[in-house]
């Protein structure tokens, strides 16, 4: 899933799971936008809110690059979590593969990591959203 939005809330960044991983959490909302014929305009159409979670050197990018208002472009596997803070609620949530500035919206330089940018199964970390580069389509 790709979502196309705003970051909402400054990106927190901790240790997670045995290997004590580094593991980012924010939140980015979304609205459509749509041509109203009627009033010749375009208007905010329904907004959605998701979680988005980063993992390992995605997580160490994302941490040190956005901020809450940042305009992004998220991809990765969308699912839910399930809270129960008194009344059962339904959590979207992206376990993000890349995410990157919406260039439309803003300016961005480019600093290339360790590996000059090529990335490595071996460097990305087991288990990086494979699934999603796997089912990618090429744009004509």
């Amino acid at each position: 899933m790709t979502v196309v939005g705003t970051v909402l809330t400054e990106p927190e960044i901790k240790r997670a799971g045995a290997q004590r991983h580094e593991l980012v959490t924010f939140w980015v909302r979304s609205s459509e936008r749509r041509f109203d014929k009627g009033k010749e305009q375009w208007v905010d159409g329904r907004p959605l809110s998701v979680r988005v979670t980063c993992w390992r050197r995605l997580a160490r990018g994302v941490h040190s690059s956005l901020h809450k208002g940042d305009p992004v472009i998220v991809n990765g596997r969308l699912y839910c979590q399930f809270a129960d803070s008194g009344q059962a609620r339904v959590v979207p949530e992206v376990e993000a593969c890349a995410i990157g500035p919406n260039l439309a919206f803003a300016t961005a330089p480019i600093q290339r990591g360790e590996d000059g940018g090529r990335g490595s199964s071996q460097t990305a970390g087991a288990g990086d959203c494979p699934s999603v580069v796997a089912d990618a389509v090429p744009v004509a």
